[in-house]
């Protein structure tokens, strides 16, 4: 099985938000929503990104468990009819994340650039 949940190298920064006490929101759980909407589909989604649909379902569980409005919303049912799509809170939620992120890439250039001063080419 493959690996992808970098795919984006430019990046500068990765965060992990704290919420609440013991809950965490990070950039695979962003990028599997993400695909979710891509995709329309968690198994889709899932394979797209190197997870299997059982690690997916159970993020997807415990993002629609812990936030006070579905993020993700998942049709059961037979062929045709099963699916996956995101909420309008589930883009809320992206959109958050993925403005967080880009203010804190934009605060923290000079930094990064002088941490990778202190390391060789890698």
């Amino acid at each position: 099985m493959r690996c992808i949940l970098n795919t984006n190298k430019k990046k500068l920064i990765k965060i992990r938000i704290q919420i609440k006490n013991e809950f965490y929101i990070g950039p695979g759980k962003i990028l599997l929503l993400e695909k979710i909407g891509e995709k329309g589909s968690i198994s889709k989604a899932a394979e797209s990104i190197g997870l299997s649909y059982k690690k997916a379902w159970k993020l997807i569980d415990e993002l629609n468990r812990y936030s006070s409005k579905k993020l993700v919303y998942a049709k059961s049912g037979g062929k045709g009819v099963r699916g996956s799509q995101l909420t309008n809170e589930g883009k809320t939620f992206i959109n958050i994340f993925r403005n967080i992120e880009s203010k804190l890439t934009k605060l923290t250039i000079k930094e990064k650039k002088d941490l990778e001063s202190l390391f060789s080419d890698i």
